[in-house]
């Protein structure tokens, strides 16, 4: 049964590596322990989910859900003031990795903004869609847009 549990983890908790606070241990020519911290809000937020990981036999794909929603809150702090800034961004696109590393194919989720319809495109095939199925996907990148 517990091979049936896929893991899921919220948006909010991947961005708390950008708050200036959380410690990440990076490896570049050698190991080194970063900060980082957002210093101004950009109008378009591109999120990258690393699924992929390689270490000497293979490469392996990380299932984890995340939970997001189109209409978000992104929290994040700016340095020169010491109160959380909280930002509206609609999520505009979400492309999704289908199958194994290696092979499979990608999705695209769009908002066509003008009818605030969704559609999912696949190679030359476009259908209309509702946000609710590709937030059961494994979200490889996500495209966000400030509210204004």
């Amino acid at each position: 049964m517990e091979k049936n549990i896929i893991p899921q983890v919220r948006l909010s908790n991947i961005l708390k590596k950008f708050e200036g606070e959380t410690v990440t241990e990076v490896v570049r020519p050698r190991i080194a322990r970063m900060r980082y911290r957002v210093t101004r809000l950009p109008q378009y937020l591109t999120l990258h989910i690393q699924r992929f990981t390689k270490n000497n036999l293979f490469v392996e794909k990380n299932p984890t859900l995340v939970d997001f929603r189109v209409k978000d809150n992104i929290p994040l702090s700016i340095p020169e003031e010491n109160e959380s800034l909280r930002s509206k961004y609609d999520l505009i696109a979400n492309i999704v990795h289908d199958s194994k590393p290696g092979e499979g194919s990608y999705r695209i989720f769009v908002q066509r903004k003008s009818e605030e319809l969704w559609h999912e495109m696949q190679d030359l095939h476009v259908s209309e869609t509702l946000p609710q199925m590709f937030a059961l996907s494994e979200t490889y990148m996500q495209i966000y847009e400030q509210q204004q």
